[in-house]
């Protein structure tokens, strides 16, 4: 984990919205070295919470595809807050194993894209 790096800003692609997830490769400094996990359930990595709009949910990143495995959770939030391709979200962390994440406003980040 980068103690430096507080949060980080991914752009929805039109694959994240079909499959319920998003790319976190470039994120990884964000997170706890240790909740990276292998591709199979028994291989999880060690739980973070993750507030995904009003919904808290524990998980952890699978990271060869360098997704959070809860992808449920994502799922409810990309339909009730009608997420689509070329949308942003902000992934912020609280406390070393406590992260949000929410939809972020195009306009308020255009003269950093």
């Amino acid at each position: 984990m980068n103690e430096t790096l507080k949060a980080v800003v991914i752009e929805v692609t039109g694959e994240n919205v079909r499959n319920h997830d998003i790319y976190l490769r470039g994120a990884f400094g964000l997170f706890p070295d240790d909740c990276f996990g292998g591709g199979t359930e028994r291989a999880r990595g060690a739980p973070i919470t993750v507030q995904i709009g009003g919904e808290s949910v524990e998980t952890d990143i699978d990271e060869g595809n360098a997704i959070f495995r809860e992808r449920a959770a994502v799922q409810r939030y990309f339909e009730e807050e009608r997420v689509s391709e070329g949308d942003l979200i902000v992934i912020e962390r609280l406390q070393p194993r406590e992260f949000q994440m929410w939809k972020a406003s195009k306009r308020g980040f255009k003269y950093y894209l």
